[in-house]
């Protein structure tokens, strides 16, 4: 019986690292590679190139963009694909947490972009960040060409933060909590929005340069929006086998690996011993 328990622990504890690997690709594919294109491309123009705004810092940092996009970005985005195709089959909570965490990020950042557009047609913003990021990656000023692209990069931004979200904090208790822990998530999104590149360097710290206060705040409100809506759906959409925070991939973190939601995990009940009608009779 000890070698048998041995076995199966040692196969808990291999499948664990799998799991984890996978886990942690998925988590450097499709959050910290795709979120690093903005911050790197205009850290690059910005830092190293000494181009803080305008044109000159949008086409300095196309640059960096235009080598990162092709050979980093959009084969991470390639390798998360391959890893929610795999995990829908053997790891059904690892898909999970990648499509809900998409979508719901997705979704928020349509409530994100609403106060947004705000602070656009009020000039609170220095620029639009749809048309900043088109004309980053593709270094075109042609509208037909950049605006798509721009929109479309501003919402895998969004995408991609909903699902590191998803992966991080998971399923929680309750609606409170869920909310709570994603406005969390979006305050710190804030934080790194208005002291990194580009908006640091282009306006100053929290934008004390340019319209101050009504920069911060609209964009502080458009991320408790994000945070507010991320929270909801995530916690509507994933499942109690979702629950528990990203410490819980960790080989042996608590989470069942074996189950699938066409294999429940049914307890067994310790048993006692017995005595069969059969032996009574004798």
């Amino acid at each position: 019986m000890q070698t048998l328990d041995h076995v199966q622990k040692q196969t808990t504890i291999v499948v664990d690292r799998r799991r984890f690997g996978l886990v942690l690709l998925a988590f450097v594919a499709g959050g910290a590679v795709p979120i690093q294109l903005i911050t790197l491309s205009f850290g690059y123009a910005q830092y190293l190139k000494s181009a803080a705004m305008g044109p000159a810092a949008i086409m300095t940092a196309h640059e960096f963009a235009k080598v990162y996009v092709p050979f980093i970005y959009l084969p991470a985005l390639l390798i998360l694909v391959g890893i929610a195709w795999y995990s829908r089959r053997h790891y059904p909570d690892v898909f999970r947490r990648i499509v809900v965490g998409l979508a719901c990020g997705a979704l928020a950042t349509i409530a994100l972009d609403f106060f947004r557009q705000m602070g656009v047609l009020h000039e609170w913003l220095p620029a639009d960040s749809t048309v900043m990021f088109g004309k980053m990656v593709t270094g075109s000023s042609n509208f037909t060409t950049y605006l798509p692209v721009g929109v479309l990069v501003h919402f895998l931004n969004g995408a991609n933060f909903g699902l590191f979200f998803a992966f991080v904090w998971g399923r929680q208790r309750n609606y409170k909590r869920a909310v709570l822990w994603a406005t969390v998530w979006a305050l710190i999104l804030e934080l790194g929005m208005m002291t990194g590149p580009p908006m640091g360097p282009m306006v100053g710290l929290f934008g004390v340069r340019h319209a101050w206060p009504q920069l911060f705040l609209v964009t502080l409100v458009a991320h408790i929006a994000f945070g507010i809506v991320l929270g909801l759906l995530v916690q509507h959409f994933l499942t109690d086998r979702e629950r528990g925070h990203i410490f819980s991939f960790l080989p042996g973190g608590g989470q069942d690996l074996a189950a699938s939601p066409k294999e429940p995990v049914v307890e067994q009940m310790p048993t006692t011993p017995t005595v069969s009608m059969q032996k009574s009779a004798e």
